[in-house]
């Protein structure tokens, strides 16, 4: 036991007064000399005995209360063992960051049981109470773009309580890192020279960067880290099941209008998986049900045959699981587009007798995978001219020579008009000419060809070209073409281009935008809006004279996304899905006077369109004439993605109707992030990547508070002290004095005999 103010325990010596009150005020008897007061003397020792034993009792009972006192006022405290590190007693600055995200709404057992993220915020509750009054805290959230309740530190213990209650677990993925950093730039405001960093999390190794580090440098010092884990057990880590990715394909097996729903399910867990139910919902339909079995720590694919019937429109697909502890990963949707038979011309400026030699050879089967999407057409430069390109929603030009003044003038009139224009060159493209007669229509002039290496197996002889191949800089997904690749684009970067034509430079155009770059910062693909219509330029070919792009797995995904986006119609199934948190940019017609989007739970969101200046005429989607495709003039951004499932599009008009935009619908899933359960490795952790300030590596503890119990002592000796007073002054009271009757009591039949 310990004291907060061990002086004031002189005042134990006041116990010693009861004892010299007692034997001050002792009883004594006086001996008399009476043989007649044998008997009373024989009653007295009965007496005293009982006496003495209540003196005694009176005497501990009023010591006990006069040591109670001071000892209360010296408040005695005890050091237990603790959940909470040793540091919350002190005075300091610090930062609480409660993990909310997606992973922390796991459940912690059975169905019924509460979440890992209450346990964090019942964890993060009793630090707070637990920390030195004269402490101030910030109060920070773990999940990617969260704000932070008490951006500032603060001792207001009410606020912060009431900010904690009033969180709620997420959907988000985990970024504590930038939470650590921004917890560390809270903290420079704070009072106290000592700054920490208290962090409640399950340790979800996928929160946190590779290369961070601690402890968090600032201008007055380091700033230790102290995690609090919860529900994290490095050595057994919580299994799980999860849908990681849903998508859909042609199927022509299954018919003109079959596709195939592919799903892919991850078994995060050191057991195998057998029997486990998997379920395809069509528009919240059930249509099918199967099985897969996963080894420990697989992932496998399950694939669903569907026929739609009827023309093209687009359905919701939802894929899920048999429930597990985490049920947000349970379930993921997608949007299937069935074929609306979008027209393409492909011109082939290189044919070839050997099929896989000639130019479009690689186009042609990437635009035909799209099975009824697409309804191509093959024809050669010269036939331009004699077709009606009106009848196409886009153009494909593969290494075209020397377009002809008539196919100039009908591609520029095509294009202005709202049409899509792909061009690709090679080496049989003349600069100048396309330079002379398309400068209207072309993004950019073309220039000088460029060399980056030999092809391989182009060269005789001995000399061989060693030089690197060129290839793509880090995509951007922020881009509607580029949107459906995942992570950074690895099936365009593994691409590498031996030769590319250089763009010359041009006056800066709004609508121009380079989509592709090399590394060496030359532009690969650019896309400018002429007119009403759009063009594409690739500055290498579509065939393997080039470059290796027609054989690496972003080819076909990169074709049939460009000719969706010059056909005008809306974005395919891998642009239609965003994971929890990506802004979604939402067009706006000219008469469109609110945009209102609906969450998945109901709730619906209104945003004014914001208008920009105009640089060139909206182009409509025939199918959807209240939405302009491309860079849309008007429209709104939408960023409360934070719920996962479908949100639905309503456009209100200036003349009071509103109009449901079924094209515009897009799903969001969880972050497949989440749902990896490895924990952050030992060496990895915040917290010992570098000793903490204050811990010299013994077991936690906290101060038992012992103030209460003594109070209550005092209370109960006081209590009893009255009790056994009351009894001794009852004892010592004199009785009333009168004869009292001799003999037998008499009854009514026979009376007491008269004395003599």
């Amino acid at each position: 036991m310990r004291f907060l103010a061990p002086s004031l325990l002189l005042g134990l010596l006041a116990a010693a007064l009861p004892f010299l009150i007692h034997r001050i005020g002792r009883r004594r008897a006086n001996p008399l000399r009476f043989a007649a007061m044998e008997l009373l003397l024989r009653a007295e020792r009965q007496v005293t005995a009982r006496r003495r034993l209540r003196d005694v009792a009176l005497l501990i009972v009023r010591t006990g209360a006069a040591a109670a006192l001071p000892l209360l006022f010296a408040r005695p405290y005890a050091e237990v063992r603790s959940d909470l590190p040793s540091t919350t007693d002190r005075p300091q600055s610090a930062a609480i960051i409660l993990d909310d995200s997606a992973s922390m709404q796991r459940r912690r057992g059975a169905i019924g049981s509460g979440t890992v993220f209450e346990s964090a915020r019942a964890r993060a509750r009793s630090l707070l109470e637990n920390m030195a009054p004269q402490s101030d805290v910030a109060l920070v959230l773990g999940s990617e773009g969260a704000r932070a309740p008490v951006a500032e530190p603060s001792t207001d213990r009410p606020r912060l309580l009431a900010a904690l209650d009033e969180t709620t677990g997420t959907a988000r993925r985990g970024d504590l890192t930038a939470a650590l950093a921004r917890a560390a730039q809270i903290l420079q405001s704070g009072a106290h020279a000592e700054k920490r960093i208290y962090l409640v999390t399950d340790l979800q190794a996928s929160g946190f960067s590779p290369d961070a580090t601690a402890p968090l440098p600032t201008p007055s010092g380091p700033i230790a880290v102290t995690i609090l884990p919860v529900g994290a057990n490095p050595g057994d880590p919580w299994e799980n099941r999860a849908v990681m990715d849903v998508g859909a394909e042609p199927a022509p097996e299954a018919g003109a209008q079959g596709v195939a729903v592919v799903a892919e399910i991850a078994n995060f867990s050191r057991r195998p998986v057998s029997h486990l139910g998997v379920t395809l919902r069509l528009d919240g339909t059930e249509v099918a049900r199967g099985f897969v079995d996963i080894p420990p720590g697989e992932r496998v694919r399950k694939k669903f045959l569907h026929a739609f019937g009827g023309g093209g429109a687009a359905h919701e697909a939802e894929v899920e699981i048999d429930a597990d502890r985490f049920a947000l990963d349970d379930r993921r949707l997608a949007r299937v587009e069935v074929s609306r038979g979008l027209r393409v011309l492909v011109v082939d400026g290189d044919p070839r007798t050997v099929r896989n030699e000639d130019e479009v050879f690689f186009l042609e089967a990437a635009l035909r995978a799209g099975g009824g999407r697409f309804q191509v057409q093959v024809a050669m430069p010269d036939e331009v001219a004699s077709r009606n390109l009106n009848d196409y929603a886009a153009v494909f030009l593969a290494n075209v020579a020397r377009p002809s003044v008539e196919v100039a003038a009908e591609l520029v009139r095509y294009v202005g008009n709202g049409g899509g224009l792909f061009i690709s060159v090679g080496d049989r493209v003349d600069a100048d000419v396309w330079n002379q007669r398309l400068r209207r229509i072309l993004p950019q002039p073309l220039g000088l060809r460029r060399t980056a290496a030999a092809r391989p197996g182009s060269q005789e002889g001995e000399t061989v070209d060693t030089r690197p191949a060129e290839r793509l800089a880090p995509i951007d997904r922020r881009h509607p073409l580029l949107a459906g690749f995942q992570g950074g684009g690895e099936g365009l970067t593994a691409a590498r281009f031996f030769q590319y034509l250089l763009l010359e430079p041009s006056a800066e155009n709004p609508g121009r935008s380079v989509i592709l770059r090399y590394e060496s910062g030359a532009p690969a693909l650019v896309e400018a809006e002429v007119g009403r219509g759009r063009v594409l330029l690739l500055t290498t070919t579509v065939d393997r004279e080039w470059t290796d792009l027609p054989i690496r797995p972003g080819f076909l995904p990169l074709i049939q996304e460009a000719a969706r986006r010059l056909a005008g119609i809306p974005a395919g199934d891998s642009i239609s899905a965003l994971l929890i948190g990506a802004a979604r940019e939402i067009p706006a017609a000219a008469d469109d006077r609110r945009i209102e989007i609906i969450k998945p739970d109901g709730e619906g969101r209104a945003m004014i369109p914001e208008t920009r200046e105009p640089t060139t005429t909206p182009r409509r989607d025939e199918k959807s004439p209240g939405a302009s495709v491309g860079h849309a003039l008007r429209g709104v951004v939408f960023r409360e993605t934070d719920q996962p499932g479908t949100y639905r599009v309503r456009a209100f008009r200036n003349n009071g109707v509103s109009l449901d935009r079924p094209d515009e619908t897009f799903v969001v899933n969880l972050d497949p992030r989440e749902s990896d359960p490895a924990v952050l490795p030992p060496e990895r952790r915040p917290d010992r990547l570098a000793a903490p300030l204050g811990q010299d590596g013994r077991a936690p503890t906290r101060h038992l508070e012992l103030w209460h119990l003594l109070g209550a002592g005092l209370i109960a000796f006081l209590l009893v002290e009255s009790i056994l007073t009351l009894r001794l002054r009852l004892s010592f009271r004199p009785r009333p004095a009168g004869p009292r009757p001799v003999g037998p009591p008499s009854d009514g039949n026979n009376p007491a005999p008269r004395p003599a």
